[in-house]
């Protein structure tokens, strides 16, 4: 089985890690099913998705920063987990940069 991520502008085929930043919905499409899977992320804060009707896509937002994984089960057993890193805007909009430094 497959996990493709697809996301507005980009997807990318057979994905078990990745990060996302605060606020992006992207979708999760499962590929080569052996029937109807479960997901599960135990209630985790970090993502709200809304499995679609058969189970093999999803639509997901990245709600809190922090570290989710999602299990997705058959038949009682974990087939594949999925670990998504939420990490805060925050950081990519302040853009740093310094001068060199000066003798006075």
């Amino acid at each position: 089985m497959e996990a493709n991520i697809i996301f507005e502008n980009v997807k990318a085929y057979d994905v078990i890690k990745w990060d996302v930043k605060l606020g992006e919905t992207f979708k999760v499409e499962l590929v080569n099913t052996p029937g109807i899977v479960r997901w599960f992320s135990d209630n985790d804060p970090v993502l709200a998705f809304s499995v679609e009707e058969g189970g093999t896509t999803s639509s997901v937002k990245a709600t809190e920063k922090g570290t989710c994984e999602i299990q997705l089960q058959y038949e009682g057993s974990v087939i594949k987990t999925l670990q998504i890193e939420v990490y805060d805007n925050i950081a990519i909009a302040l853009n740093p940069s310094a001068k060199a430094p000066t003798l006075k």
